[in-house]
């Protein structure tokens, strides 16, 4: 076994595809499969589970996944050491995003970081919050933006803004203008048609917490785990929706969208960025991670994130 080997594995499981991974690699695909068949014939067990969807880490390589990012992150972190990285950031940073703040973020993100930093690659995924908490612990990325109220003690977490959720629903021609101070009582959503998430999600757990203490229930029209889906449901007229104000704005500013911030109760996520705690932060990741809260703030300025904002620009350099 060497870092090659465990570095084709890591691409593979990360893509889904050896096809894919190879492209990734830029490296011929029986090559990267005949490495990975070594890799298994050494470890003498199965790795993955190819199907015709992709490939899968079987139970055994998903341990040697997860030791191998561990590694690939070690050596990783040594060259960096030993190249005086704290005084050059270079390599790779990963960080994931939901997507109802990806859509903002990451544009602006991916061109401070290329115009600043030439010699940080950034890799920008999306992902919802989850799967997003598991891919932070698990050390699958250096870097994530999620809404918890359960932090993990194999994770650092550094509260960027507290947002309010709004009922959102599609503006009628009888409506009037909002600009996203006026409010409605929790109450509300219990006699609208809603749409939500499929699984357990920040907002989706808040609003079913919530329906539990006041012993009602939700009018649950249907599910999604789709954004784009439960927005479309939303403009359509055929479902209420409750999100954040980052998730509707460019559709609130085209005039399709109306929105109340959801009151008595208060509903109110905070939204960190957080990263692994058994990974300590190069310099690349650093700055990364500085942009970050730069573009935060500047999203705060535009009206795009509403709410409060729990950290200064200088406050992470103190950090």
């Amino acid at each position: 076994m060497n870092i090659r080997q465990l570095r084709y594995f890591i691409a593979i499981v990360d893509q889904g595809s050896v096809s894919s991974a190879a492209r990734v690699l830029h490296i011929a695909q029986p090559a990267l499969s005949q490495h990975i068949a070594n890799l298994e014939q050494e470890l003498t067990t199965d790795l993955l589970v190819r199907s015709s969807r992709g490939v899968k880490p079987t139970k055994a390589g998903e341990v040697l996944y997860q030791h191998a990012r561990k590694i690939v992150a070690q050596i990783k972190q040594a060259t960096d050491d030993v190249r005086k990285e704290a005084d050059t950031p270079r390599g790779e940073v990963s960080i994931v995003v939901p997507p109802m703040l990806g859509v903002h973020v990451a544009p602006l993100l991916l061109e401070r970081v290329t115009g600043k930093y030439p010699e940080v690659e950034l890799r920008i995924l999306e992902e919802l919050g989850l799967s997003v908490k598991e891919m932070i612990e698990n050390g699958r990325v250096d870097l994530g933006i999620l809404a918890t109220r359960d932090q993990s003690p194999k994770a650092e977490y550094l509260h960027l803004y507290s947002e309010p959720l709004f009922l959102v629903s599609k503006r009628r021609p009888d409506d009037p203008a909002c600009d996203g101070s006026e409010t409605v009582d929790v109450e509300r959503l219990f006699s609208v048609p809603l749409v939500l998430s499929q699984q357990s999600h920040a907002v989706r757990e808040m609003i079913e917490d919530v329906a539990e203490q006041m012993g009602r229930t939700l009018n649950l029209r249907v599910t999604s785990e789709s954004t784009r889906l439960r927005i479309s449901y939303i403009r359509s007229g055929v479902t209420h929706g409750v999100l954040p104000w980052p998730s509707f704005d460019a559709l609130w500013r085209r005039g399709e969208l109306t929105a109340q911030r959801l009151v008595n109760p208060d509903l109110i996520r905070n939204i960190f960025l957080a990263w692994p705690r058994n990974q300590p932060l190069n310099a690349a990741t650093r700055v990364v991670r500085q942009e970050m809260i730069e573009i935060c703030h500047e999203l705060f300025e535009a009206g795009i994130i509403k709410g409060d904002l729990a950290i200064e620009r200088a406050d992470e350099q103190k950090s």
